[in-house]
């Protein structure tokens, strides 16, 4: 088949992969992008504990890898992320032995992101300034994360980010992202803030939802809600790290109940699942990009979290960097749409 996802969806948003340098250097995961992706994202290589481990030193040569074939391939390119509280290396948080001043926490960031952005904005289109500073269970009043960042910055710490951020990058697309943000409390915690982010005039251009779904989960009503409710503030909608795991989360903990092969009868519900995702969202015009959390099923970090060694099939292509058969199904549903 020589028709790709790309082709069949360019008139209503970018189709991206999340990839690593490891990934990207085996043959079939580069031409598979080739043929079939639009953009991509650094998973892990643009994170502060990958590109800037020390205080006085960045490793730009994964990002700078997955730029340059960005450039050599004609892709766009997302960046991915600025504060968040996972991934971000300790020093950022310390002065010698004690934490870090409010003050000094500031300027770090602002030193980190116009480091960051002086050497990316030639390729990349849309950041992920912050990212899941939002937990409705766990965090304080407001729904804010106890992260770090928060303790010591307070919320001033996110529109600080986005200001910087339109300032050092006045070009790109500036977006929050979150997990689980498509319903119930964390949704109404999400339009909420990014209201208040508005009424404030914080340059938020975006939101991304992560997409982390299952097999069975969700539904194009929960899908449609969602996609309306985020519409009607007036921004743009990516689904940034989009994969359909074959486990719930907290299923399957013990290995004496992990599939031992693919469950094709799971697989069957995750076609569906892929389905409703591409023609639900191609409905709505703020809808820009849907770009999956890896490429093939060979290589995705639902093998190692939340269980380790849980072989999972969450991906669009399989273990031999075949196209699974919902890829034909969602090039000819691309392609009705250009159609008619």
């Amino acid at each position: 088949m020589n028709k790709s996802l790309k082709d069949a969806w360019s008139k209503s948003f970018k189709i991206g992969a999340a990839i690593s340098r490891k990934v990207l250097e085996i043959q079939e995961n580069a031409d598979i992008i080739r043929k079939h992706f639009s953009s991509i994202t650094c998973g892990n290589a643009m994170k502060i504990s990958c590109i800037h481990p020390k205080e006085d030193f960045y490793f730009w040569d994964e990002a700078d890898f997955i730029t340059s074939f960005a450039k050599r391939e004609g892709l766009a390119m997302r960046g991915h992320t600025f504060v968040w509280h996972n991934q971000t290396s300790d020093w950022i948080f310390l002065d010698g032995n004690e934490e870090v001043s409010k003050t000094k926490l500031f300027k770090r960031l602002e030193d980190h992101i116009y480091s960051v952005t002086r050497r990316y904005n030639e390729f990349v289109y849309a950041w992920d300034v912050i990212n899941e500073a939002i937990d409705v269970e766990k965090g304080d009043e407001y729904g804010f994360r106890l992260s770090k960042w928060y303790k010591i910055g307070g919320k001033e710490i996110y529109d600080f980010a986005f200001k910087t951020m339109r300032e050092a990058s006045p070009n790109a697309k500036l977006f929050y992202n979150d997990y689980n943000n498509e319903r119930d409390a964390k949704l109404d915690t999400n339009v909420r803030y990014l209201s208040s982010l508005l009424d404030r005039g914080i340059p938020v251009d975006g939101i991304g939802i992560q997409g982390h779904w299952y097999y069975d989960y969700p539904d194009e009503k929960i899908l449609r809600n969602a996609l309306e409710r985020y519409s009607a503030l007036g921004i743009e909608i990516e689904l940034t790290e989009v994969d359909v795991s074959v486990y719930h989360w907290v299923e399957a903990n013990d290995r004496k109940d992990f599939f031992t092969s693919r469950p094709e009868d799971r697989i069957v519900k995750q076609e569906k699942v892929f389905l409703d995702i591409f023609t639900t969202a191609c409905d709505y015009p703020a809808v820009k990009n849907i770009t999956t959390w890896g490429i093939a099923d060979k290589h995705t970090w639902l093998d190692h979290f939340p269980v380790a060694g849980r072989k999972n099939w969450p991906l669009l292509f399989d273990e031999q960097y075949n196209e699974k058969p919902v890829v034909e199904k969602l090039i000819e549903e691309g392609y009705k749409r250009i159609l008619f």
